[in-house]
């Protein structure tokens, strides 16, 4: 079936349509783009200023012994004594007792 002269005047007269809106569906996938990019920029700027409350309140908070110090600290110095290995109470250590009495800031 050939093209005839009426045929491609009509399609010639509907050309700038068809580039609109194939333009159209183009540039708005592109806006469509920009505008989803700004509304997440805004939430994260948002978010990023808003105060975050913690989800478990007992879980934030640090635990405290009974003597006042905190857990961490305490513990620690015990497993260091535990963890020193008894033949070096057996080892003879000899002490200065007037170590550290004179500082010399003469330079």
């Amino acid at each position: 079936m050939p093209i005839k002269p009426i045929d491609l005047q009509t399609l010639f007269l509907q050309l700038s349509q068809v580039g609109k809106e194939q333009a159209a569906a183009k540039d708005g996938a592109l806006l469509h783009a920009n505008l989803h990019g700004t509304v997440v920029k805004r939430l994260e700027d948002e978010a990023a200023k808003a105060v975050q409350r913690p989800k478990d309140d007992q879980a934030a908070a640090k635990s405290v012994n009974g003597d006042g110090g905190s857990g961490v600290g305490s513990q620690g110095g015990e497993r260091r004594r535990e963890e020193t290995p008894a033949g070096d109470d057996e080892a003879e250590t000899i002490s200065d007792p007037s170590l550290g009495g004179h500082v010399d800031i003469s330079g």
